[in-house]
């Protein structure tokens, strides 16, 4: 498990030290399922709010709000979010 940041400033200027391109806030509606997928670049999440269920080839994490993840670009994954939806602080190098 990776650090847990205190808000979104602290978790962007700690993604940049690390040699991240960007950070986005992104907001998932309740219950949304979303496919198996990848992305072209590798990402740091952070749980603002709410729950995500992630599979992966190497088995299912469940993360709640102030859990901090990796995943690598090209990595396969499916996401499904609680009844409550989601905010998530995502940090992506390109």
């Amino acid at each position: 498990m990776m650090k847990s940041h205190a808000n979104l400033t602290e978790f962007t200027a700690q993604a940049m030290e690390d040699g991240f391109d960007e950070v986005v806030q992104k907001e998932w509606a309740p219950n949304l399922a979303v496919g198996k997928h990848t992305h072209p670049f590798d990402v740091k999440v952070q749980l603002a709010a709410g729950q995500v269920q992630m599979t992966f080839d190497s088995g299912v994490q469940t993360y709640q709000a102030g859990q901090s993840f990796f995943i690598a670009r090209d990595v396969e994954h499916s996401e499904l979010y609680g009844s409550e939806g989601a905010t998530f602080w995502v940090a992506r190098k390109l």
